[in-house]
């Protein structure tokens, strides 16, 4: 638990969140632009990643605008799989 408690603080642990993120939000465009429905999945793990690197580096307005795309995402894969 206490390993864990230090990675959390560590910068160099949200640097490597935040470029899997950026990663998983661009390669989930390349699903959706092949339609598939899993490229929501990634959008949502994507914004959710890059979101919370926000908060840690106190850019307020992209994590709200990451959580704010996370929530579209989610809608977009229901409406996907109906």
């Amino acid at each position: 638990m206490v390993n864990i408690l230090i990675m959390l603080h560590n910068s160099n642990f949200w640097k490597i969140v935040g470029w899997l993120g950026a990663f998983f939000v661009v390669l989930g465009y390349y699903f959706n632009a092949n339609e598939l429905a899993i490229s929501w999945l990634i959008w949502i793990l994507g914004n959710t990643m890059v979101g919370f690197y926000s908060i840690t580096i106190k850019a307020y307005s992209t994590a709200l605008m990451s959580f704010v795309i996370m929530l579209m995402n989610i809608y977009g894969y229901f409406s996907w799989i109906k």
